[in-house]
């Protein structure tokens, strides 16, 4: 179990790895604008995905901590938290990780995924679980077409070859 140091390792570590990622993510088209630039740094609206993650992962920690439980609870809430944030995030914004929309998704539901396997288990199966189904799902909804293509999968035509009856 992570307790201690060891959360804040893992919460630090996902930080960093997000903070590098983020402009990835920051959905511009890499031009600096010198009006938007100050010395080089970005303005805080360029990386509204990475704050809104950020955010709810901040928030699913606070709740982790209500629920109580000691530092499982914090990883949980950290987990659930920023992967539902970033989900809607992306949901609401079309045009954010352009190129990396799909990993984007995965990723998110890979956490949302992991943080709900090990809510409702506590335990590292639980997790791993989570993980597999949250980012397995979403690569296999992503592989069909989304909604569009669930939906022609599932309503095809019964007779889809014309037959030359009577001729």
């Amino acid at each position: 179990m992570l307790r201690g140091k060891k959360l804040l390792g893992v919460a630090l570590s996902l930080f960093l790895v997000v903070a590098v990622a983020a402009p990835a993510f920051a959905g511009d088209n890499g031009q600096i604008d010198p009006a938007r630039d100050l010395k080089g740094l970005r303005h805080p609206s360029a990386h509204r995905w990475f704050f809104a993650t950020a955010g709810g992962a901040v928030l699913g920690m606070g709740v982790g901590r209500l629920l109580g439980g000691g530092a499982p609870n914090y990883g949980k809430g950290l987990m659930l938290g920023g992967g539902l944030a970033s989900d809607m995030y992306l949901l609401t914004h079309r045009g954010t990780a352009a190129g990396w929309r799909e990993w984007a998704f995965i990723g998110s539901n890979t956490m949302l995924g992991g943080g709900a396997g090990w809510t409702l288990c506590g335990c590292n199966t639980g997790l791993v679980s989570g993980m597999l189904i949250g980012g397995g799902g979403t690569v296999f909804w992503d592989a069909f077409g989304g909604r569009s293509g669930i939906s022609t999968a599932v309503n095809t035509t019964k007779d889809t070859v014309k037959h030359d009856v009577g001729h």
